[in-house]
């Protein structure tokens, strides 16, 4: 598993030149820092680097923890601090495993009696994800793949599925987002994102749960392949 433990400062890589204050601001530049691996496993989130980063305060950077926190990107260490989570084995088998269930639920409680209305945006934002992809603008195709999805957890009819959706597509980013700059996998991704967007157009709700299961296993094995997890 790579790690990057002595780097005291974080790279100025991400598009966060400004001095960003909003905690929701940091959060989400530290997230993508996480899911194209500008940030990698173990590797620590020093307050007051990020503090000087950002131009802002340890409240707002503590803050911004704590919601990397909620979706599982970071964790505590004692002696060390804040460190990028780094999966094991087990728990990516079991964040899939769960994904697996949510897929499945979700797309059998998609509010279809909605379908013009859902493919009209899903179609719209997958045009965006095609043309970022496209030009090589992987942060673009990252924010409209999340759009994608998050899409569709706003037509499920089960509030509470769909919370848990949310929070477990956002708990996966760091593997998800990290599959996008492979072209035979956002191939892929082109052509089940098209499949997702017929099966609702069409109302069939088999072929939907299909196409939504297996479009999560290839960013899975992106990451075991990249981190050594077997």
């Amino acid at each position: 598993m790579p790690s990057n433990q002595g780097a005291k400062r974080l790279p100025e890589t991400s598009p966060d030149t400004g001095k960003v204050r909003a905690a929701d601001a940091i959060y989400q530049v530290l997230r993508h820092d996480i899911a194209f691996g500008r940030l990698m496993p173990r590797q620590r989130l020093v307050e007051s680097d990020l503090c000087e980063r950002f131009g802002t305060s340890n409240h707002n950077i503590r803050q911004a923890f704590e919601l990397l926190d909620r979706v599982g990107l970071i964790e505590r260490k004692a002696n060390r601090g804040v460190e990028v989570k780094a999966l094991s084995t087990e728990e990516l088998k079991d964040l899939y495993d769960m994904r697996v269930i949510l897929q499945t639920e979700g797309a059998k409680r998609l509010d279809l009696s909605r379908s013009t209305e859902i493919v009209a945006k899903l179609t719209e934002i997958n045009d965006a994800y095609e043309k970022a992809l496209d030009e090589g603008r992987f942060e673009a195709a990252a924010e409209a793949n999340d759009a994608f999805h998050m899409t569709t957890f706003d037509y499920c009819l089960n509030a509470e599925l769909a919370k848990l959706q949310r929070s477990y597509w956002l708990r996966a980013s760091a593997i998800i987002s990290r599959a996008l700059s492979d072209s035979s996998l956002s191939h892929g991704s082109r052509r089940d994102h098209r499949e997702i967007i017929a099966a609702i157009r069409d109302g069939n709700v088999d072929r939907l749960v299909e196409v939504a299961v297996s479009h999560i296993r290839p960013a899975v094995d992106v990451y075991k392949r990249l981190y050594g997890l077997f």
